[in-house]
């Protein structure tokens, strides 16, 4: 709740109250929702009743129980809000717009406005359906990584079959690393429910001692995105460069497609189907054609923290252009994966997110020697914690580790980065 109420008329009007703001909004609307008849048409019974029902999904109860309480109450501004909340949830974007203005106009708390502001720049995204609409960023950050090169941290290793000495270049490399990200993306629309989409990516990764492994990634992609109901169709071309030490490494063209449908207002199902192609400068054999295909959950609670948790799960192929032992040996492979996450917003301003990502790998020829096939199995955990100091400036924090067992030790290693970067986004 956002300002107080008080002079509440019944135990009644009490127990609706408490239910509310314990956050339990379910609660809260089954017991207004069986006192409708009684209490219907008083301001305080009609805006617990009316928040309550647009946090359970019932918008348009929600929406008729607050436009009430306006009725008679037209400097309520916590009604006004919520109201403004239920109008964004039935997409009726130019009231939601002109309500959450109202709020803005009367100086609500930091936290409040920083919400409305939220709101006000997930409105301006879904109206690039009927205007074009741009976004542009720009990140600087800069950390640690144990193992810049991803290499195993003990020289005796087997590869294919084979026992062997690595040098110390070979080796797992520990650094610091400047980052620096920049993006330019814009939408226009194509008709009301269709829209054109594009963007270009540029990442920067400089060490500190081992220049000749630093790394550059541009990525650009255009698409087509399109509304229908509760079903979004995204499709995309992809085209990314990634270089080390200023020198081509590999090269990705690429389709994504996306279909997403939300089931509810807090849940979101979607499915992708990803083909690309690789090209490695200099090493043929390990060029490769990939399909992916995936499906993931969403799932939004009204609870403590307002906790997000998502999951996916997919499936994918590596076949190796040049049909050859070396190639199906180090590049042809099948491989599937999952990853499960949550996010909490700790406060107004800041929020945390964890995942875990696990992923299987079994590669296509084996190993004349030990009659094996190679397999690896790479698990990750990711923390990222936001930070929003001001409406165009983020503090940003992310941590990882990575662990990946190889039957090849060559290919077995582990990784701990950490960074902190500030990120400025153009709005």
């Amino acid at each position: 709740m956002l300002y107080s109420h008080n002079g509440f008329a019944s135990i009644d009007l009490d127990q609706l109250k408490k239910l509310f703001n314990s956050g339990d909004s379910q609660a809260a609307y089954e017991y207004a929702h069986s006192e409708v008849l009684t209490h219907e048409g008083e301001p305080v019974f009609d805006y617990y009743y009316g928040a309550s029902a647009i946090d359970v999904g019932q918008s348009s109860e929600g929406v008729f129980a607050l436009e009430r309480v306006l009725d008679s109450q037209p400097n309520n501004h916590a009604a006004r809000l919520e109201l403004a909340r239920g109008y964004f949830i039935l997409q009726e974007y130019a009231r939601a717009r002109a309500e959450f203005n109202t709020v803005l106009k009367y100086n609500p708390p930091d936290d409040v406005s920083e919400r409305i502001y939220n709101y006000l720049d997930s409105i301006r995204l879904q109206e690039d359906r009927y205007k074009t609409t741009s976004t542009v960023y720009a990140e600087f950050g800069y950390g640690s990584d144990s193992n810049i090169n991803s290499g195993p941290s003990n020289p005796t290793i087997t590869f294919l079959g084979q026992t062997g000495q690595l040098n110390a270049s070979a080796l797992e490399q520990k650094d610091n690393v400047t980052k620096i990200k920049v993006n330019y993306g814009f939408s226009t629309p194509l008709t009301a429910k269709s829209s054109f989409n594009a963007s270009i990516n540029a990442s920067l990764n400089n060490n500190s001692d081992h220049s000749e492994l630093n790394s550059a990634t541009y990525t650009e992609s255009a698409g087509f995105r399109y509304l229908h109901a509760q079903d979004t169709y995204l499709i995309d071309l992809i085209a990314q460069q990634f270089s080390i030490d200023n020198k081509d490494y590999r090269q990705l063209t690429g389709i994504n497609s996306n279909w997403k449908r939300n089931l509810s207002q807090l849940s979101t199902l979607q499915t992708y189907l990803q083909l690309s192609k690789q090209d490695f400068d200099g090493q043929e054999t390990r060029n490769v054609d990939t399909i992916l295909l995936g499906v993931g959950l969403t799932k939004r609670f009204n609870a403590a923290l307002s906790p997000v948790i998502f999951s996916s799960l997919y499936i994918a192929q590596d076949n190796p252009e040049r049909n050859s032992d070396i190639a199906k040996q180090i590049a042809e492979r099948d491989y599937y994966g999952a990853r499960i996450g949550a996010i909490l917003s700790t406060s107004a301003k800041t929020s945390s997110q964890l995942s875990i990502n696990y992923q299987s790998s079994q590669y296509g020829l084996k190993d004349d020697t030990n009659g094996i096939l190679r397999e690896d199995d790479h698990s990750s955990a990711e923390y990222n914690f936001t930070w929003l100091v001001s409406r165009n400036w983020s503090l940003l924090a992310d941590a990882s580790y990575i662990q990946n067992e190889s039957s090849n030790t060559i290919n077995a290693y582990d990784r701990k980065q950490f960074s902190v970067s500030l990120h400025y986004e153009m709005k």
